[in-house]
């Protein structure tokens, strides 16, 4: 029993000796020693790198003078090139002229991984600043010179070392120049050197010896800080000084030259960029004044948000805002850049109280607020106009005296879905006295939303805006607003909300280096805001969508003197070929490789493909001389043929059969092998249009067809066969003398005029529940419709605004016209007419429409040529194709798409240089 009590106490002295032992600390071993021990090495190298490269540090503006005309600052040169090489558009924008010197480095940047580098990264962080001078202390030269410092950071130490590491790299035209203390890099060009070396912890560079010698002596110790630009909230900032802000302000457009004349700069203007995938921001800071009481109250006004840019309807397609003051303190404004407009006004101030009893102020100043805004909805060709009302009871009261007289009515008739929508209407004997001077004064719509007054020609525009206000379905709360305006509501005076398809800002109108970057962009937003002397300009650009084109490479080609306005072609790639007529040559390009040849001494001439012949072209010449011609120019056998005809109108060829209409009236035909033939109808007029051509085909036969208009005062049109017979109860009028007015015209276009039986051009041919249909309008404006049987189809005839020169094309639903003032109209097969006009566009006898599916969603786009040189391309929806208008006119090819190339135009321009774009 002791024994055992013994061996337990042992046992417990044993435990409690275990719980005083102390634990056992392994040493480190020798890895980690020597870790430990390197990172300390380290730590204490790059504290000591980052203490040396921070002795006599200066910032890069430090050598930038205060008399630097124009001074960039890039605080990130990486995100800088990140941005532009990654931009959408790069392609595009690479081939602005501005650009074209640094083009071959972004390009460089742009199609391989360099960037990407993670030591180039680190090492090209650093702030950059750029600077141009023209005049200074420095240099006397006319020519100026450049300053740009790069702060290298943390590798400036490197800058002493920079001669022994470029000896590594064999650099072509890269000179080191050893001079002392003036030691440098020299890059020499064929035009200029580049002076390059270290400046404590700067890269120097300039483009003048003297500069660089000088360029410790350089700053005067005064730093032109930005004021109201913050530079790195922006990929690069600019500072402009006030000698050449007017140079670069004014040569955009007139209106904005009248400005400047008129303002002070009070100190230099900053401005900001940043570049986005899809999307370019910009911010200009304009400090100004001026001695013009009325201008300068709007210069010192504060801007505030207003309210109309929150009630825009989202599918607005374009929007302006002006907030800037009422329409009394804007005509004070106007008048410094217009003194003619104070005549202008006394005269509409006379004019009023004569026909309305009222005075202008009682008339439009007396009620109005101070926010005023335009926008146009998609698939709306007409503008929708608000102003805000700030006195209700006084517009009530001014309408009402205005309605009371002889000169204006209110017509109430019109309920649209529900909706009562009046009208302001000139009495009919007032317009029909009015027109003897051709002079139309609109009768719009109008509606009060809330405290604005809309007002339209279209009352389906109206009353769409109206609806979407009310339901707040608004531009704001789209995405595509967000993406270009922000996602706040911000302060402006004036905003502009544009799309190139549909309108073209005023800025853009010019052709400048910097109207022509801007225009690359299809969609933006512009916002003018005010802020006690300081003017701040914001402009965002996109992309945008739709069928865009660009200009191939290698056009426009230079082909020869007085080249013709008419292209014709077939094919495309090898097989592909381009006619035109330069001078007296007839001249065939190859589509794949620009080669050109030509058949010389014709004399006037037309050329044109020989359908169904293969690849071959006709040549006729004005006397009636016909050539049959394969791709290369060589004539055929048998070939030419001298007719001795004395053509009236040019040439036109179908299934391999040449159509040759002469001044006696008769219309001749030539066969590929040369067989002649003559039409069976001989008609009393000559005809001065080629003829048009039609076949429609069904599971049992084909039937082709044939019309003209032998152009004179009895008005008729033929529908023949290919042979010239007539078709029974054919030819057909082209002039009625009465045509009821339509109750439900919405003023776009006008009946009752009697109809004149003169017109223009071939009758058009076009199939509709594959039954042939005839189309033809007079130069008075009617438009007839026949089918077969020479019966007019309902509700046609109608009559529309304006004298016509070409005739419509139908594009499976739509028959489309252009008058000679411009107006582009849709009028469909039941009578509905809606129309645009085109502001300073206008077509005559040179003009061309045609339909072309560009981007093969089997719906076509209309495009039409007029006087100048402009190709115009809009959808059904009256909305314009991304790059149009392009520099065009007469008659263009269109080359349809082929499984992976796309459509393409081919076209001259009045430079007298062929075109070529392809859309995208």
């Amino acid at each position: 029993m002791d024994n055992q009590n013994e061996q337990i106490e042992q046992n417990e002295q044993n435990d409690g000796g275990s719980e005083n032992k102390k634990p056992v600390v392994k040493k480190p071993n020798k890895f980690l020693k020597f870790v430990l021990k390197l990172f300390i090495v380290l730590a204490v190298i790059f504290a000591a790198w980052t203490a040396f490269s921070m002795i006599g540090r200066v910032d890069a503006a430090y050598v930038i003078p205060d008399s630097a005309s124009i001074r960039i600052s890039i605080s990130n040169p990486v995100s800088l090139l990140d941005g532009i090489i990654n931009h959408e558009t790069f392609n595009e924008v690479s081939s602005v002229p501005a650009l074209a010197a640094a083009m071959p480095f972004l390009t460089m940047l742009h199609e391989n991984d360099i960037l990407d580098n993670g030591l180039l990264r680190m090492a090209a962080r650093g702030n950059v600043e750029l600077a141009l001078l023209f005049e200074t202390a420095l240099s006397e030269e006319e020519d100026g010179f450049f300053i740009a410092a790069w702060d290298l950071g943390l590798l400036s130490p490197l800058l002493r070392i920079l001669p022994a590491i470029s000896n590594l790299a064999n650099i072509p035209n890269l000179y080191y120049v050893q001079a002392g203390n003036n030691s440098r890099f020299e890059f020499r060009m064929e035009d200029r050197t580049l002076y390059i070396g270290p400046h404590r912890n700067l890269l120097f560079i300039t483009d003048k010896a003297r500069v660089f010698e000088s360029r410790s002596a350089i700053h005067s110790g005064r730093e032109a800080a930005f004021s109201s630009i913050k530079p790195s909230s922006y990929d690069a900032a600019f500072m402009i000084s006030n000698e050449y802000v007017s140079e670069l302000f004014g040569n955009q457009d007139s209106g904005i030259a009248a400005i400047i004349e008129n303002i002070e700069f009070d100190s230099r203007v900053e401005a900001g960029i940043s570049i986005y995938p899809k999307k370019i921001d910009m911010h200009i800071s304009v400090p100004m004044s001026s001695n013009q009481s009325s201008l300068s109250r709007i210069l010192g006004q504060r801007s505030q948000v207003p309210g109309m840019a929150e009630r825009i309807p989202a599918d607005a397609q374009y929007a302006t805002v002006l907030s800037a003051g009422t329409l009394d303190e804007l005509y004070q404004t106007a008048l410094v850049f217009k003194t003619d407009l104070d005549a202008a006004l006394r005269t509409a101030e006379t004019s009023s109280r004569l026909l309305l009893g009222l005075s202008l102020n009682d008339l439009l100043f007396s009620w109005t607020g101070n926010e005023f805004a335009a926008f146009g909805l998609e698939g709306r060709p007409h503008p929708v106009y608000a102003i805000q009302i700030a006195d209700e009871r006084k517009r009530r009261e001014v309408f009402d005296r205005a309605f009371r007289s002889i000169v204006l009515n209110e017509n109430i008739r019109l309920n649209l879905d529900g909706t009562r929508i009046p009208r302001i209407e000139v009495p009919e004997f007032l317009q029909a006295l009015l027109r003897h001077w051709d002079i139309n004064i609109p009768s719009p719509y109008y509606l009060i939303q809330s405290d604005f007054m809309l007002v339209s020609e279209s009352a389906e525009a109206l009353l769409s805006a109206s609806r979407s206000m009310q339901r707040n379905d608004v531009l704001p709360r789209t995405e595509a607003w967000r993406n270009i305006a922000g996602r706040r509501s911000t302060a402006s005076s004036l905003s502009l909300y544009y799309s190139l398809d549909l309108s073209i800002p005023f800025f853009l109108r010019n052709n400048t280096a910097l109207s022509g970057f801007m225009s690359l962009y299809r969609q933006g937003y512009a916002r003018i805001a005010f802020n006690r002397g300081v003017t701040d300009i914001f402009l965002s650009l996109v992309p945008g969508s739709g069928n865009g084109v660009n200009l191939v490479s290698g056009y426009p080609l230079v082909v020869g003197n007085r080249p013709s306005n008419q292209v014709f072609g077939y094919g495309r790639g090898e097989n592909g070929r381009i006619f035109f007529t330069s001078g007296g040559n007839a001249v065939s390009l190859n589509m794949s490789d620009n080669t050109m040849k030509e058949l010389s001494g014709l004399g006037t001439h037309w050329i044109i493909p020989a359908e169904d012949a293969g690849n071959s072209a006709w040549i006729v010449t004005d006397r009636g001389r016909v050539t049959l011609v394969n791709a290369d120019m060589e004539i055929a056998d048998g070939f030419p043929l001298v007719l001795g005809l004395r053509l009236s109108s040019p040439p036109a060829a179908y299934n391999g059969k040449l159509y040759l209409c002469d001044e006696d009236g008769r219309i001749y035909t030539i066969e590929e092998n040369g067989n002649r033939g003559t039409w069976e109808t001989r008609f009393i007029a000559a005809v001065r249009s080629p003829p048009s051509f039609l076949t429609i085909s069904s599971r049992r036969e084909s039937t082709s067809y044939a019309a003209v208009y032998p152009k004179s005062f009895i008005g008729e049109i033929w529908l023949l066969d290919l042979n010239g017979n007539a078709v029974p109860n054919w030819p057909a009028p082209i002039a009625v003398e009465d045509v009821e007015d339509d109750e439900e015209s919405d003023g776009s276009f006008a009946f009752g005029s009697a109809g004149s039986g003169i017109g223009f051009g071939s009758p058009h041919l076009f199939a509709h529940n594959n039954e042939v249909r005839v189309a033809f309008i007079n130069q008075a404006g009617q438009l007839f419709i026949y089918n077969a049987n020479a019966e007019s189809i309902e509700p046609f005839p109608i009559n529309l605004n304006g004298v016509f020169y070409n005739q419509p094309v139908f594009d499976g639903e739509y028959l489309w016209l252009v008058s000679m003032e411009g107006t582009f109209f849709r009028v469909g097969l039941d009578g509905e007419v809606l129309c645009q006009n085109i502001p300073g566009f206008s077509v005559k006898e040179e003009g061309y429409i045609t339909v072309f599916d560009s981007d093969g969603d089997k719906i076509p786009e209309v495009y039409f040529t007029g006087e100048g040189n402009a190709l115009y391309a809009f959808t059904r929806n009256f909305r314009s194709l991304e790059g149009f208008p392009l520099p065009l006119w007469g008659r263009p090819h269109f080359v349809p798409a082929q499984g992976r190339a796309n459509a393409e135009i081919f076209g001259m321009g009045m430079s007298m240089r062929l075109y070529r774009y392809q859309f995208r």
